[in-house]
């Protein structure tokens, strides 16, 4: 999202409006295996960042490929926010090559934050606030990166330099280091969030709690100040609709089960890598 400035002076006798850009926040859903624990985390993490900084789009096939890196929306399904201790991957467990390895799935909101050449901005300054709008808020998660610092993975940040000239010689990235450091971009993999439910079992009752409660939005949005002071946002959310994953379902009628109501009782498991 973009902030935009009006400025008004008299230029020989009349009213002039500039507009001038600031800081741009672009923010990105996507659908990604497990950072905790999936072999192909870092290779999704490759071509999301590869993605988030270069404006690419959709890098592989998630369909076929775990690490394939694809902006979610405007529309999602239960197994696309669903993480567990042991082997799934959307919504299914025990799931067929090549996602057998896999520990299920997280929403992040990839982030690239974008100056203007004049305006920057320092990664302690970044906050976040998720939210889904199921009664019961179930996947909040909030917070900050108070002292916290460049990973050269998950984030990194990038100064243009003594031109002011994004992707010149003269650009520095920022892989490590102090989150103090003023930048012109700050390139994020994403917080992330899911459901986590505690058994097989587990996985269709979370999938009954998001399909009674469902069509709900689950959002993120950034907050950021520049050195001088002004404050920015930037957001993107997703509609969680009604429909079960087929192989959940499958999964509860191996179990000898029926689609009955069950207490549901799961752990949100969110990541601000």
């Amino acid at each position: 999202m973009c902030r935009f400035a009006l400025i008004l002076g008299i230029v020989a006798g009349s009213w002039a409006v500039v507009a001038r850009r600031e800081v741009m926040m672009q923010v990105y859903p996507s659908s990604a295996p497990n950072v905790f624990g999936s072999p192909s985390w870092p290779g999704y993490l490759s071509n999301a960042m590869n993605s988030l900084h270069n404006g690419l789009g959709n890098i592989g096939n998630r369909a076929t490929d775990p690490t394939a890196y694809e902006i979610a929306g405007p529309f999602v399904t239960p197994g696309d926010f669903i993480v567990t201790s042991f082997n799934s991957w959307r919504g299914e467990a025990f799931p067929a090559a090549p996602f057998n390895a896999e520990f299920g799935n997280r929403m992040h909101f990839g982030l690239h934050i974008m100056g203007d050449g004049t305006s920057q901005v320092r990664l302690q300054d970044l906050t976040f606030h998720m939210h889904s709008s199921d009664p019961a808020d179930s996947l909040h998660f909030a917070g900050n990166f108070a002292g916290l610092h460049y990973t050269g993975t998950t984030r990194f940040g990038v100064d243009w330099g003594p031109d002011r000239i994004r992707g010149t010689t003269d650009d520095i990235v920022y892989n490590s280091g102090n989150g103090a450091t003023l930048v012109d971009e700050i390139v994020y993999v994403g917080v992330g969030n899911a459901y986590w439910p505690p058994s097989v079992a587990g996985i269709q009752d979370t999938i009954d709690y998001v399909l009674a409660n469902a069509p709900f939005t689950f959002s993120t949005t950034y907050g950021i100040v520049d050195q001088f002071g002004r404050q920015y946002r930037g957001s993107a959310s997703v509609m969680v609709l009604p429909i079960p994953e087929p192989a959940s379902v499958a999964v509860w009628r191996i179990l000898g089960g029926g689609l009955v109501s069950r207490e549901w009782f799961v752990t949100r498991a969110g990541a601000a890598v």
